[in-house]
């Protein structure tokens, strides 16, 4: 009688202890499920949420509008002094800072010494760029893209750094290392977008 409890106590054991593996199998499994389900959930909801902030910036996001081209040079101003961007065609000449009455130094503040090639001037917000002389209309550190230029392939941005006496209206003077370097630069009728109006 013993030996047949025995026998069998080992049976029920064996058998109580497969069931638990099982159990413990199952249930670690439904587990990994569902950390798994959870993660992938947090995923999708991460990427809806992606998708939906790169729709709302699409949608807020401003069209570039090509600036109105002005007849008048004041309009073109005021148009500038609201915060738009405004064009006007006018002439372009080039000038050196060892023309005859210049000193070599800019008009505007900080007077730029323009001499040992000081062409360029570095803009807090726009970088490297050239250097016009330009009306007092435009005042001092106003950008300008200048297009069709026939020694660029490309639009250029220049700032105002200085002024001219011979500089009135729609006509602005683009700053180059030395007058030698003028030779075959004739004026040029261009296309000017004020992009920034003063500093």
């Amino acid at each position: 009688m013993k030996g047949i409890f025995r026998r069998y106590s080992y049976l029920f054991f064996s058998v109580v202890f497969f069931f638990a593996i099982l159990f413990v199998i199952a249930t670690g499994n439904h587990r990994m499920s569902v950390v798994t389900y959870n993660v992938n959930k947090l995923k999708s909801i991460q990427a809806i949420r992606m998708q939906n902030q790169y729709s709302l910036f699409l949608s807020s996001k401003v069209v570039a509008t090509t600036p109105v081209i002005y007849d008048s040079f004041s309009d073109a101003i005021a148009t500038a002094q609201s915060g738009q961007e405004a064009s006007f065609n006018g002439k372009l000449t080039g000038y050196g800072p060892d023309c005859k009455g210049c000193g070599g130094a800019g008009a505007c503040s900080p007077r730029q010494d323009f001499r040992n090639g000081n062409i360029y001037f570095n803009d807090a917000t726009y970088g490297k760029i050239r250097i016009v002389a330009a009306d007092r209309s435009l005042p001092c550190g106003s950008i300008v893209r200048i297009h069709n230029i026939k020694i660029y392939s490309e639009p250029i941005l220049a700032i105002v750094m200085d002024r001219g006496g011979a500089i009135k209206g729609k006509h602005l003077d683009l700053l180059f290392e030395t007058e030698k370097n003028l030779q075959g630069f004739s004026t040029q009728m261009v296309q000017f977008d004020i992009v920034r109006l003063g500093f």
